[in-house]
């Protein structure tokens, strides 16, 4: 397979990978490897078969020679003379074969009568066939040697005298010593003088069968050497001429039959997906191919014809969907705007009242949610707080949320009892909830002149109480039933006492039921954990902020399964700022060369206190930019004074700054907070001072006063 893809392909590249130059190389390889295969059998049986016709030819010849010999004459004698001389040798005497003195011994085999007639009659038949040698043996058995009676002179190479023997292979001399007549008597050895070489003969035979001698003919390889040498050359011209041919043919017939189809087929593609992104309408780009091959190229047109009809009509369906979609996402915006501004959301929404600070978030699963909070004055003493959790989500949950929110809003306003109130609701949500629908609900009026908390649970989660200094712990109040499961139910009140810096913490399930991808829990305990880690001097904006963060990272990627809704509020009491000890109080003119003056004050103070190099940096900053803003913005047109008080708490650790001028009533926590995403040049100018005050600080507040804006900032200094 290719490395690259057609995209990142040359045109040299795309034509050797293109389905023709693979179809073309496949036939040539199938042709050349069926070639090869055929020639290799056909060698085969060529080869055989040629061995078989030169050993019938020579066979034939030894067995004409030898009726030939035994009608002429008779060549025993010679035969019995020969053999008895070498039968009367010793093992020395037949070691000098080849030797003057060894064939002294045979000269008078020449001159025995038939001799010169058989060697004439060898020579003969020997010149009449292809065969390399056609001579007169006998075979020792005992020795494995070949004698030679009568062998013709006309071969330097091949000719022998009378005598003369070689070894030769055991099985050749028991093969032809025991012939039984049957079939034809040959023998093929490889031999150093000759290499391989076919030996056959018939045997002469006496009137009691005995063998007295073979007529024997030589046939070596070159000659068949030379048949399959023929052979191949013109088998292989052949077959390459047939392979060609077979080729071009196969090449042109899958290019008209395959390749350019496909080819089409893509082609018609890229036009198609062209003209929609030009916005062209075209539906027969497929149906103009005409392509008629009977086969699954055929059928793959066929199947792009209705795919792209079925694109078509999905494009028009998916429009009208689109379309749909885009109308149910403006309205669930809108649904979603439409509860967030139900929810109270300016934070600090009582800026002039100190007795507390509260702070809720609600974070739908969905577009929308079921979830809600609330928190109103009944009166000038009294603050009601609602949290809330209706069954079912999206649209349904939040149809249910609104309208169980203005009923609870309606019926808290009649001032009575937490359990009263839920009663109401619940018997007016009852009277018509064919859904059977229902909330779960907690409901508490906090006194704040006393710190004395009445309330009520219609089967919410249990609330989460911090006294004073102490850690949070989890408050398992009376729960009664769930609002809207059933009527006539009645609720009871509990009362709980808040002393100045107490903190409630009240969530829905969507809390401690967030899970992570492994399906773990969050817990009631994690909760705890990152409640008992935050500060003492926190706002309760930063609460929530560091549980919304550490569920956020325990959650991970995990889609999130519910609501999830938090309020936290601190009870701070008429005498709250009994905790702090006022150390140094400066009175300035609101002029920009009085942050000089007010920072070598605290900074005097701070490093008395102990205060880390970082820390003070911080506040150095604030107090840059807070007073800085009183100079411009509290006084317009006209001279005013700033007060600057610093205060630290009893245990030494937090340092309150507060910033008192009679300017213009002005809240900065109301400002809105700049885009840092943006660069410097595409942001608008103004509040990043407010904005850095608010992320160094540990809490900041507000309130106007006796016609005067005070501002405190909390630090905590080591």
């Amino acid at each position: 397979m290719p490395k690259k893809s057609v995209k990142e392909m040359s045109e040299r590249e795309k034509k050797h990978y293109s389905l023709r130059g693979r179809t073309a190389r496949a036939v040539l390889l199938t042709s050349a490897v069926l070639g090869l295969v055929m020639l290799l059998v056909g060698l085969g049986l060529y080869t055989v078969s040629l061995s078989r016709q030169y050993i019938a030819e020579a066979f034939n010849l030894t067995r004409n020679t030898q009726a030939i010999m035994e009608k002429v004459l008779d060549p025993d004698p010679c035969v019995r003379e020969v053999m008895g001389i070498y039968h009367s040798m010793s093992e020395e005497e037949l070691g000098e074969v080849g030797s003057e003195a060894y064939f002294g011994r045979f000269e008078g085999v020449k001159e025995i009568k038939g001799y010169k007639m058989i060697d004439r009659i060898l020579r003969d038949f020997k010149k009449s066939s292809d065969v390399n040698d056609l001579y007169l043996g006998m075979y020792d058995v005992e020795r494995s040697a070949l004698v030679i009676i009568v062998d013709p002179e006309d071969s330097e190479d091949w000719n022998t005298q009378p005598g003369e023997w070689e070894r030769v292979n055991p099985r050749e001399a028991q093969r032809f010593m025991n012939w039984d007549g049957s079939g034809r008597l040959y023998f093929i050895d490889h031999n150093e003088k000759y290499g391989w070489i076919c030996t056959c003969g018939v045997p002469i035979c006496d009137d009691d069968g005995n063998i007295h001698g073979f007529v024997l003919a030589d046939l070596t390889m070159e000659e068949l050497k030379k048949g399959i040498r023929t052979f191949v050359w013109q088998y292989t011209i052949i077959l390459l001429v047939t392979t060609i041919l077979l080729a071009v043919i196969l090449v042109r017939h899958m290019t008209r039959t395959l390749v350019n189809p496909i080819n089409g087929i893509a082609k018609a593609a890229r036009e198609y997906v062209k003209d929609k992104k030009q916005g062209i309408n075209r539906p027969d780009r497929f149906a103009n191919l005409q392509i008629r091959t009977g086969d699954e190229v055929e059928n793959l047109c066929y199947v792009m014809q209705d795919m792209e009809q079925a694109l078509n009509d999905h494009e028009e369906h998916l429009k009208e969907v689109t379309a749909e979609k885009e109308r149910m996402s403006t309205e669930l915006n809108l649904a979603k705007r439409i509860q967030e501004d139900m929810l109270p959301h300016l934070f600090p929404p009582f800026p002039e009242r100190v007795e507390f600070d509260i702070y809720a978030t609600m974070t739908p699963a969905k577009e929308v949610g079921g979830d809600f909070y609330d928190f109103f004055l009944l009166d000038q003493n009294r603050l009601g707080m609602v949290i809330a959790d209706v069954s079912g989500k999206g649209i349904p949950g939040a149809l249910f949320m609104m309208i169980s929110k203005i009923l609870m809003q309606n019926d808290a306003s009649s001032g009575d009892s937490p359990a009263e109130v839920l009663r109401v609701l619940n018997e007016q949500i009852c009277r018509n909830n064919r859904e059977e629908m229902f909330v779960t609900l907690w409901y508490g009026i906090l006194h704040l002149d006393t710190g004395r908390l009445v309330a009520a649970n219609a089967g919410h989660e249990y609330p989460i109480v911090q006294e004073p200094g102490g850690e949070y712990i989890l408050m398992k109040d009376k729960h009664g039933f769930v609002i809207g499961g059933m009527e006539d139910i009645q609720y009871s009140d509990y009362e709980l006492m808040m002393k100045p810096g107490s903190r409630l913490f009240l969530y829905s399930d969507g809390l401690p039921e967030a899970s992570n991808v492994f399906r773990e829990l969050y817990g009631t305990d994690r909760v705890l954990d990152v409640l008992n880690s935050c500060g003492r001097y926190d706002s309760t904006k930063k609460i929530l902020g560091k549980v919304k963060a550490e569920v956020d990272r325990f959650v991970g990627n995990a889609e999130p399964f519910d609501d999830m809704t938090m309020m936290c509020v601190q009870y701070l009491g008429k005498n709250s700022d009994d905790d702090f000890t006022l150390l140094k109080e400066v009175t300035v003119d609101a002029k920009i060369e009085s942050v000089r003056v007010v920072t070598e004050m605290v900074d005097a103070e701070l490093e008395a206190a102990g205060c880390l190099p970082g820390k003070q940096m911080q506040i150095d900053v604030a107090i840059d930019e807070l007073v800085a803003n009183i100079a411009h913005y509290a006084y317009p047109g006209k001279e005013g004074k700033a007060t600057v008080r610093v205060e630290r708490d009893t245990t030494g650790d937090v340092i309150r700054l507060t910033f008192i001028d009679s300017g213009i009533p002005y809240n900065p926590l109301l400002a809105a907070e700049p885009d840092v995403t943006l660069s410097a040049e595409e942001r608008k100018i103004g509040g990043m001072g407010i904005f850095i005050v608010k992320k160094t600080m540990d809490r900041m507040d507000y309130r106007f006063e006796n016609g005067q804006n005070i501002l405190q900032i909390y630090k905590k200094i080591v």
